[in-house]
């Protein structure tokens, strides 16, 4: 097995993860959410920022880098799959301000809420933190089907 290779799998394997996890927040948990009372979602979204919160930006920046690294390596950015891989990795890329930018700054707001007394824009706050977790997850499904498409693809030059 070559380093290509090696990388390639380790690649698709962080994206599969943020990919698949920022559906499963999107398509489960936060569809979830929208139907809590103002209490038990203040609780579900601290216990639920707890778990998420270390995990994604190691997936994600992880995804981000490693098409980096496959359009980097042979035969690089000179190959169909070097340029799929360059568009993966700017996709997860995008991923990451949009986050910084609402979902984290949100999850900080969440986090210093009380579970008996939610703030009185708790709902305005949950739409919007949806709508941009939406935003990043759409995102993210071109990122994956880019870098499997790059798989599949043959990896000889544009030119070949």
């Amino acid at each position: 097995m070559t380093i290509f290779s090696v990388v390639r799998i380790m690649v698709m394997f962080l994206a599969a993860l943020a990919t698949g996890a920022l559906m499963v927040n999107w398509i489960g948990l936060a569809r979830a959410m929208a139907r809590l009372s103002s209490s038990a979602y203040v609780e579900f979204h601290q216990a639920t920022n707890d778990t998420f919160d270390p995990y994604m930006p190691v997936v994600v920046v992880g995804a981000a880098l490693g098409g980096v690294v496959l359009a980097a390596l042979p035969p690089g950015s000179t190959s169909v799959s070097g340029h799929l891989a360059l568009l993966g990795a700017l996709c997860y890329a995008v991923i990451v301000p949009i986050t910084l930018a609402t979902g984290a700054r949100m999850n900080r707001q969440i986090a210093g809420w009380t579970i008996a007394r939610p703030p009185e824009n708790w709902m305005k706050v949950r739409t919007r933190w949806i709508r941009f977790h939406i935003l990043r997850t759409l995102v993210s499904v071109p990122a994956l089907l880019s870098y499997l498409a790059s798989a599949i693809l043959p990896s000889g030059g544009i030119n070949s």
